[in-house]
């Protein structure tokens, strides 16, 4: 960028991208931030851009923001709060207004069904391909699942407010969560048949495979109990799935975490599943 003079949103006058709606949402962006330097106490504190996006520890920024043009993307991060999340964290409950829209990074959060019970299913994962608050995304302010944090790591969130205002200006970004939405229907369904027709060890491989994407790294936090919870089978079928994968070289597996050793076998491993989502994945959000 060396030798460029930059004014609204980094584009040069004249630049035919400089156009009103880019003009709109970056004098917005503007205008939100030097409220929150001055103090505002009108301006929420959530509209001030955190710095971590950036750190050198997130390897993966979320793909939806990264493929949003300069000026939606300008426009998103100048109302984004990127913060650590735990294994288990809550963030959100079933029937409870959401607070925030979450952008996963390298953390993966799970969307589960709560039974009358308290007996936990999971119902989809979310990682750096996509987001959670489809609710609020369809208009709604609430879902009928529990959110929490799967994989720990890094998310960006955004305020349910300043989210619906940035989808007024950012038809780019609207597209790509209709097509998300489209792949999280299509990834349910595949979820429901193997849930039914394949064996315990093929659906912990597909699980594996599908957070291993997700987080971007080899090791990953997660306890036999925490994955036996979201594959709605009991502990003791879990043991035996992992002690199989461990037996055969493909993972390793300590206290309360897991590590990718053998990706190609694991991936042999695992139940036809995985590669049709993946495929869908690429088609829908690539």
């Amino acid at each position: 960028m060396a030798g460029e003079q930059f004014t609204v949103g980094g584009l040069r006058p004249g630049s035919a991208s400089l156009t009103k709606k880019s003009l709109l949402i970056e004098l917005t962006r503007i205008l939100y931030s030097l409220a929150a330097h001055r103090g505002d106490s009108t301006t929420d504190s959530s509209l001030t851009t955190s710095a971590a996006p950036q750190s050198p520890t997130i390897p993966e920024l979320n793909r939806l923001i990264v493929r949003l043009p300069p000026d939606e993307r300008t426009a998103f991060e100048g109302c984004l709060e990127t913060i650590p999340l735990k294994v288990k964290d809550l963030l959100f409950e079933p029937d409870q207004p959401h607070d925030y829209v979450y952008f996963p990074h390298n953390g993966v959060i799970s969307l589960v069904t709560v039974l009358r019970d308290g007996d936990l299913i999971e119902a989809m994962t979310v990682g750096k391909e996509g987001f959670a608050g489809l609710a609020i995304f369809h208009g709604a302010n609430s879902s009928a699942c529990r959110g929490i944090c799967q994989v720990s790591g890094y998310v960006s969130r955004i305020t349910v407010q300043d989210f619906r205002r940035c989808m007024d200006l950012a038809p780019e970004m609207k597209r790509l969560l209709h097509r998300y939405a489209q792949y999280v229907f299509e990834t349910v369904s595949q979820s429901a048949a193997c849930n039914r027709l394949h064996v315990i060890e093929q659906r912990c491989a597909r699980w594996l495979l599908m957070t291993h994407d997700r987080v971007g790294r080899d090791d990953f936090d997660l306890t036999q109990e925490f994955l036996a919870e979201m594959l709605a089978v009991r502990r003791p079928g879990v043991t035996v799935a992992i002690g199989i994968l461990v037996s055969r070289g493909l993972i390793g597996h300590g206290r309360g975490t897991i590590r990718i050793i053998d990706r190609a076998g694991l991936e042999q491993a695992s139940c036809e599943c995985y590669n049709t989502v993946k495929k869908r994945e690429a088609i829908l959000l690539q």
